[in-house]
């Protein structure tokens, strides 16, 4: 596992929070949720509820692989990473 280990400037990525493309994922995320309040009334349901959702799928992929990672590909992972996020 050390070699798989990525160096970053506060040392060694230890948990998938610790990637810098997590962290940007999830920062989009909790604007995308925000971002629906000014569209039109016919839209903010349908298409905003969309939107979360994609959204909030790109730090649940980063998650979940991680997780396969860590777990040598264990298929009950995926499961655990919706309590997570």
């Amino acid at each position: 596992m050390a070699e798989r280990e990525q160096k970053v400037s506060g040392g060694a990525i230890k948990h998938y929070k610790d990637l810098l493309v997590y962290q940007q994922a999830y920062r989009a995320a909790l604007m995308v949720s925000k971002l629906p309040r000014s569209f039109p009334r016919s839209e903010q349901f349908e298409l905003a509820h969309q939107m979360r959702r994609a959204a909030r799928s790109i730090p649940a992929n980063i998650a979940e692989g991680w997780a396969r990672r860590e777990c040598g590909g264990v298929p009950s992972v995926s499961a655990n990473v919706d309590r997570v996020l």
